[in-house]
């Protein structure tokens, strides 16, 4: 999902003019490394919570070398949330396994279905998040926040103390 609310961020930012047409010029620094985490996510490897400890260190790495861009303290705390609910679900992202197959969702390698309502769930993926154009998740508290930073992030006004010095 998180590409969907990217897509919309930059949809919006072009809308209402905004960071979109300096994100080049915005001081993130090691952007490029950004995507790792992620990708780490969704190796094959059989020590899940490893991988995760591994896969958060870097993005929580990443966040706090950006924490001073507006929206990034929101992705932080969301961050955290998504990461605590892992490392509960060992290694796996606890979903309501009812509400999942209600709405036809088969989890990832990222996932574990829980068929029992417990407290875990109430920090895992519970939200129903419909996209217009037809696709559909299961979302956490976390992944609101974190979704909030990036549109805020993205909506802001650039700041002078954001961009690269040029002359």
């Amino acid at each position: 999902m998180i590409l969907d609310v990217f897509a919309v961020s930059l949809l919006l930012s072009l809308v209402f003019k905004r960071r979109i047409y300096h994100l080049h010029e915005t001081n993130i620094k090691l952007v490029y490394l950004f995507p790792l985490p992620f990708v780490l996510q969704f190796l094959p490897i059989q020590n899940r919570i490893l991988m995760m400890v591994v896969s958060y260190s870097l993005l929580f790495l990443l966040l706090s070398i950006n924490h001073h861009l507006e929206g990034f303290k929101l992705i932080i705390l969301g961050s955290a949330l998504n990461f605590l609910v892992i490392l509960l679900g060992g290694g796996r992202m606890p979903v309501y396994g009812p509400l999942a197959n209600r709405m036809g969702l088969m989890p990832s390698i990222k996932h574990i279905l829980l068929e029992k309502f417990t407290p875990i769930l109430l920090i895992g993926d519970i939200i129903p998040a419909y996209m217009p154009w037809g696709r559909k998740f299961l979302i956490s508290i976390g992944d609101v926040l974190v979704y909030a930073g990036l549109l805020i992030f993205m909506l802001s006004k650039p700041d002078r103390s954001s961009f690269k010095r040029t002359l």
